[in-house]
C-alpha cells in the first residue's frame, strides 16, 4: 500500500489542484455545471491555504477546499483522481477536515451535495452525515455533528 500523506495546500500547489478539480468535475458538464469549476488556478492562489492536500510520493491524490461557517465548519470541492478512488483518500480527506474542525470548536461540519449525485450522497451518509434540509436548485446541505455546542 502506497503510503498517503496530508498537507496544508500552498500557493505553488494551485495549478495542480486546479487540474485535479477539472479532471474530477469535467466529466459532469453534460448534466450540469459544476460551481466546482470555478477553482481556477488564478482563484486557488489566493486561497491555497483554505486547502487539504492528499499526497503520495506519485504525486496529488486528492484535495479538498475546509473552512469555517458560521454554521460550523464547511468542506466543499472533494476530488480525488479516478485511480484512486475506492482507496480511502477522500476519506483520509474528509477525516483530516473533521479534525480542523474540531481543534476550531465548530459543532458540527456542513457541505452541500447535489441531489442527483447519488454515489456523493451515499459516500458523505456512510460518514456519518445526514441530509438537513434542501439548498436549491439542485442540493441539499448535509450536516454531521462534531461537538457540543458552547
Amino acid at each position: 500500500m502506497v503510503p498517503v500523506r496530508i498537507e496544508d495546500g500552498r500557493a505553488a500547489d494551485a495549478e495542480a489542484v486546479a487540474r485535479l478539480v477539472r479532471e474530477v468535475y469535467q466529466p459532469f458538464t453534460a448534466d450540469f455545471r459544476p460551481t466546482a469549476l470555478k477553482w481556477t488556478a488564478e482563484a486557488l492562489h489566493d486561497c491555497a491555504d483554505s486547502w487539504l492536500l492528499a499526497r503520495s510520493d506519485t504525486g496529488l491524490l486528492g484535495a479538498v477546499r475546509h473552512g469555517p461557517d458560521p454554521e460550523g465548519y464547511t468542506l466543499d470541492t472533494l476530488s480525488v483522481a479516478p485511480s484512486w478512488r475506492r482507496q480511502g483518500v477522500g476519506s483520509r480527506l474528509a477525516a483530516a477536515v473533521q479534525e480542523r474542525a474540531a481543534a476550531s470548536g465548530a459543532p458540527q461540519l456542513i457541505i452541500a451535495v447535489r441531489d442527483s449525485l447519488a454515489v456523493n450522497v451515499a459516500f458523505f451518509t456512510s460518514l456519518g452525515y445526514r441530509r438537513e434540509r434542501p439548498f436549491p436548485p439542485h442540493h441539499h446541505v448535509f450536516t454531521k455533528e462534531i461537538g457540543s455546542p458552547q
